[in-house]
């Protein structure tokens, strides 16, 4: 359940948390942040600063519906294409068919009010994008993206079809050309911007998970984080490895004019051991500002310092 507290105790034990946990040196790593242009509903990728829209995960997804199949239940995620240039702004084209084969145009909203939330991603976890794309009449959904690096790029579609469940589909797109993985070794704390975050909380496989995000700038707790979508922050959760989609719940809700922070925090379950990344977007001085962590199901490990990738 979603409440309306500002977790006042909260904030004062992860500031001492924070503060004696941040120091450790920068990860660096070539950056995979496109922009994007600013007329579009498209959303900012890791590391972009811009005034878009931010999204909430769907609380639940079905059994096989974790975006590691273009088809589940009777649906289907179908691109109208699957290549796009590198470095160039293209319109991603995508339709959701259903059982009959048809474009599914009836749509059950989002708890964030869109009728359906569209994730593009790196495979090897990098560069994650957020849009809430808009439908023609047809059921063509068009989403104006920019692919950073060339490469094999994944597309996870949320949604709920009207009177069915809440999907979330996947499939992959390809940016010719060459293309170097990154490697993400464990980092809890990440920094952007002049922004410091830290993710606490163990994520224990099969079981509801606390994690809870403390936002500072330049040293200092930010109070003031701003409501985008009814929340104060997002967090998409994604398995390594494979890219599985995790739903995570926001536990405080947000309404227009309200702030909060510096802790922000989230609920979810993931579904198996191993490591996930962990993409935190909030929306603070009227931006947007993503950032990015990979945490282990298992125990403590050392402690380095992400960024916007």
């Amino acid at each position: 359940m979603l409440t309306a507290v500002r977790l006042g105790t909260y904030v004062g034990v992860l500031g001492v948390v924070f503060g004696a946990a941040w120091g450790a040196g920068s990860l660096a790593r070539p950056s995979v942040a496109p922009t994007t242009p600013a007329a579009v509903t498209a959303e900012s990728p890791a590391g972009a600063h811009t005034g878009m829209d931010m999204g909430s995960g769907t609380t639940e997804a079905r059994a096989g519906t974790d975006g590691l199949a273009a088809t589940a239940g009777g649906y289907t995620l179908v691109p109208a294409t699957t290549a796009l240039a590198a470095e160039r702004s293209s319109d991603l084209a995508f339709a959701v068919t259903g059982p009959d084969g048809r474009a599914v145009t009836a749509f059950t909203p989002r708890e964030d009010g869109s009728a359906l939330r569209l994730l593009v991603v790196r495979r090897d976890g990098a560069g994650l994008q957020v849009a809430h794309p808009e439908m023609t009449a047809d059921g063509t959904w068009r989403a104006p993206v920019r692919l950073p690096t060339a490469g094999t790029w994944r597309i996870l579609a949320e949604f709920t079809p009207e009177g069915g469940t809440p999907t979330v589909l996947g499939t992959d797109v390809f940016a010719p050309g060459d293309f170097a993985p990154l490697e993400f070794p464990v980092a809890r704390a990440a920094q952007v911007g002049g922004y410091q975050v830290r993710i606490d909380g163990d994520l224990r496989a099969g079981a509801e998970s606390a994690v809870f995000a403390t936002v500072s700038l330049d040293g200092r707790a930010v109070t003031d984080l701003e409501p985008e979508r009814g929340a104060f922050g997002d967090l998409v959760a994604l398995r390594a490895g494979d890219l599985a989609y995790t739903p995570v719940t926001a536990q405080t809700r947000a309404e227009p004019g309200d702030r909060s922070g510096p802790g922000i925090a989230f609920t979810t379950t993931v579904p198996t051991e191993g490591t996930y990344r962990l993409f935190l977007r909030f929306r603070h001085a009227g931006e947007i500002h993503t950032v990015d962590f990979t945490v282990p199901t298992t125990g403590a490990a050392t402690t380095t310092t992400g960024g916007a990738r």
